[in-house]
């Protein structure tokens, strides 16, 4: 695969960006958990509920849609005052507080009364005529007749409720038209707009649960940063792992131009795991297919180191971050005690950069073009039961389904010279190596 079309486009991030990006989602799903259990998202779930509700809708459209004219306070007003403009209603009340109507009704009850029946007696008395000019007035019999009347009873109860204080103010909050904003409930749904556009709870609401949880389910289970000076003291030995142990495991290869250190040319600098491959005359023990273990004389020293006393992993996520100069074989692998499954999780042969899976069946893999390999990338593998994906930054450039390894194995670093090449100097980097295991494959 040709990555240098990805990086010019910006398809490829960098390096930086990467990292940055792992950083930001371990930010993203601790903040997010910070959240989950905060007071301030409790309270947004409280209100959504509330204010989402059908009741809370319902009073609301029903408080800012309904007029003034079609409150039950507007048309109890409407009809009192229909009945303040009842021109009977209004004499009655006129006859009841004159002085008049007061002057018969104590007459009517007095022992003289029977005289209005009496005409000579009448037409003698001016009170008496004046009597009985009321009795049959109009505005007498308008009194008599509205005395017991509905209406009367009406208007006098509507007189008695418009003048209580919970009318007056049911009244004055449907003869506001911006009487929505006076409500309990909207003091509601604008503290859910409040805490809606919070930076907590847009950032809780815009993130993916599913990819939280599956994030979630890798724990690291092998981390090194590299920050150790001592190799005894980290979880790398140097030499190879055979399951023999009779087998002599620091050793090189007579088809090779360097002799393996023991450990001498592989240190850690500022943070990082650096494999010196130089120049440097030293006789060392070598393995010969037809001699087995022979001594041989070296021009070159280098170094491989695993961790197959320490650490070993089937499936999961691996992750490296690596440089690396000169025409050198540099290698990141995971290897077990045989020579067979080795998955190449960065595999630089001084010319071209591949990745891929060696097994009884051969390679399985491709290569890599496109990215300079003295600057740093994030390698990375994940293996599950069923395929291996591998990765530069965050392309995805090889996948498989084919013989994936069925054990457990090592992770190991090595910088080596093949007879085949003319021999130079380099140097291979790892910045941080780290694996995740799901619960699963843990």
């Amino acid at each position: 695969m040709n990555l240098f079309f990805k990086k010019l486009t910006g398809a490829l991030l960098t390096t930086e960006k990467v990292e940055a990006r792992i950083a930001q989602m371990q930010a993203n799903i601790a903040r997010y958990r910070q959240i989950e259990t905060s007071e301030e998202l409790a309270e947004y779930k409280r209100l959504l509920a509330i204010v989402n509700a059908k009741e809370f809708q319902a009073k609301k459209q029903h408080l800012t849609q309904t007029k003034y004219k079609e409150t039950a306070p507007y048309k109890t007003l409407a009809e009192l005052r229909r009945l303040e403009k009842n021109k009977a209603l209004q004499l009655y009340f006129f006859v009841g507080e004159s002085a008049l109507l007061a002057e018969y009704l104590a007459f009517r009850e007095s022992e003289d009364y029977v005289k209005l029946a009496d005409k000579k007696e009448v037409s003698k008395s001016p009170d008496l005529k004046r009597l009985q000019k009321f009795e049959k007035s109009k505005a007498y019999r308008t009194w008599l007749a509205y005395k017991n009347s509905n209406e009367l009873e009406r208007y006098l109860a509507l007189k008695e409720e418009t003048a209580t204080e919970a009318f007056q103010k049911e009244n004055i909050f449907w003869a506001n038209p911006r009487r929505w904003l006076t409500t309990e409930e909207y003091k509601q749904e604008s503290r859910l707009a409040e805490l809606s556009a919070s930076d907590n709870i847009v950032f809780y609401l815009s993130q993916d649960l599913k990819q939280i949880e599956e994030m979630e389910s890798w724990k690291t289970v092998f981390a090194d940063g590299f920050d150790w000076r001592k190799m005894a003291d980290s979880a790398w030995k140097p030499g190879f792992a055979y399951c023999c142990d009779a087998l002599k495991k620091e050793h090189s290869f007579t088809n090779e131009h360097q002799a393996n250190n023991g450990g001498k040319n592989t240190g850690t600098i500022n943070g990082n795991l650096t494999i010196l491959t130089q120049k440097e005359a030293v006789t060392a023990p070598a393995w010969d297919e037809k001699k087995g273990f022979v001594m041989k004389d070296f021009d070159y020293t280098s170094d491989v180191i695993q961790t197959a006393d320490r650490f070993r992993q089937q499936e999961g996520l691996f992750l490296a971050k690596i440089r690396c100069s000169g025409k050198v074989h540099h290698a990141f692998w995971l290897g077990t005690d045989k020579k067979t499954p080795l998955v190449h999780l960065f595999n630089f042969n001084g010319k071209k950069l591949f990745v891929g899976n060696t097994t009884n069946s051969g390679f399985n893999g491709t290569t890599i073009n496109g990215i300079s390999l003295g600057q740093y990338y994030v390698y990375a593998l994940r293996w599950t039961k069923n395929e291996m994906i591998w990765y530069v930054n965050n392309i995805e450039v090889f996948r498989t389904t084919r013989d994936l390894p069925k054990e457990p194995l090592y992770l190991g670093v090595s910088s080596f010279l093949p007879l085949s090449d003319r021999p130079a100097e380099g140097k291979m980097e790892v910045d941080w190596v780290r694996v995740y295991a799901t619960v699963a494959t843990k």
